[in-house]
C-alpha cells in the first residue's frame, strides 16, 4: 500500500511567534516538549545532538535553514532513533521543516517531515512514516501544553 513521502501537521498555538520560535530553537526549551536534551550549533550547517532518556547514545542532525521567527529546518536520521544499531552514515536522513505565521489567535505552526521514499530497501519506510506521524502529533501536543504552561526557561 503506497504512503506519502511527507508528514504535514499544522497547529495554532496560543503564543506570539517569537515565543514559539524560542520554544523550537532553544535547546533548554526544546527538551521540555520534544522529550530530548539537545546540544545545538545554531547556524546553517551546524550540528544538532539529540538524546532521549531511554536511548543510549545521541543522534546527530544538521541544521539547513534558519530564518528567525519564520522558518527552521534540519535533517536527522529519524529511523536510527528507534534502531540504535543503525547509524546516520547508513540511513538517509529525513528533513524536518517548521514554519511559523502570525494569526489573530496566536501562531500557526506548520511542520513537514519529508524524505521517507528515499530510504533504502533495508529500512521499512512505511513503518518509519507511520511512527513519525503519531510521534509528531504527540510532540506538537506537548509543545502546545508547554506554551500554555507559560513556563519560561532562561
Amino acid at each position: 500500500m503506497p504512503f506519502a513521502d511527507r508528514i504535514e501537521r499544522t497547529m495554532v498555538l496560543p503564543a506570539q511567534r517569537q515565543r514559539v520560535w524560542e520554544a523550537i530553537t532553544k535547546p533548554e526549551q526544546l527538551a521540555h516538549w520534544f522529550g530530548v536534551v539537545s546540544d545545538m550549533d545554531f547556524r546553517v550547517g551546524g550540528a544538532i545532538q539529540l538524546r532521549w532518556e531511554n536511548k543510549p547514545c545521541p543522534y546527530s542532525g544538521t541544521i539547513e535553514v534558519i530564518e528567525p521567527t519564520q522558518r527552521f529546518a534540519f535533517r536527522w536520521p529519524s529511523y536510527a532513533i528507534a534502531h540504535p544499531e543503525i547509524t546516520f552514515d547508513i540511513v538517509p536522513s529525513t528533513r524536518v521543516e517548521i514554519t511559523l505565521e502570525e494569526q489573530a489567535e496566536g501562531t500557526l505552526l506548520t511542520l513537514v517531515e519529508s524524505g521517507f521514499a528515499s530510504q533504502p530497501q533495508s529500512v521499512p519506510a512505511e513503518e518509519l512514516y507511520r511512527g513519525n506521524q503519531d510521534g509528531w502529533q504527540e510532540c506538537l501536543n506537548g509543545l502546545r501544553a508547554y506554551l500554555q504552561s507559560q513556563e519560561v526557561v532562561e
